[in-house]
């Protein structure tokens, strides 16, 4: 019996430290997609990210690699940076927020640019509040 736990072990931890990254993007526009999923791809610091495009509006949420919960806030800015050379025109908005990331889930499926787009704006409203 104590010969199997060891092997149960290790493939139960090894399943866990999977790399693959789970990159969701929704755009009512369409052109950008590829842009900011090839940026989100790159970032070797998150493993998973949504991003919604909404006329001028991007807002990404990331979640960090767990050991990395400490340099968040850079994160967030190393990306921000990276995407507003790449799509100057928009208004960004990039959080490693939980309560965002778990908002965005539900904006991904919304059809309705406009409830998408008002939905957006409280959510930015909501990355700006400090609790």
């Amino acid at each position: 019996m104590k010969k199997l736990v060891f092997p149960i072990f290790l493939s139960v931890f090894l399943f866990g430290c999977n790399d693959e990254k789970t990159l969701e993007v929704n755009s009512m526009n369409g052109q950008e997609v590829e842009e900011v999923t090839t940026i989100m791809k790159n970032e070797d610091d998150i493993y998973s990210g949504r991003a919604i495009l909404v006329e001028d509006q991007l807002l990404v949420a990331i979640q960090a690699k767990p050991w990395l919960d400490y340099k968040k806030t850079k994160i967030e800015k190393n990306l921000k940076k990276k995407l507003e050379e790449i799509l100057p025109e928009y208004d960004i908005t990039v959080s490693s927020d939980f309560k965002l990331y778990w908002e965005a889930q539900k904006l991904i499926t919304e059809e309705d640019s406009e409830k998408v787009k008002k939905q957006l704006n409280k959510l930015k409203k909501l990355k700006k509040e400090e609790t």
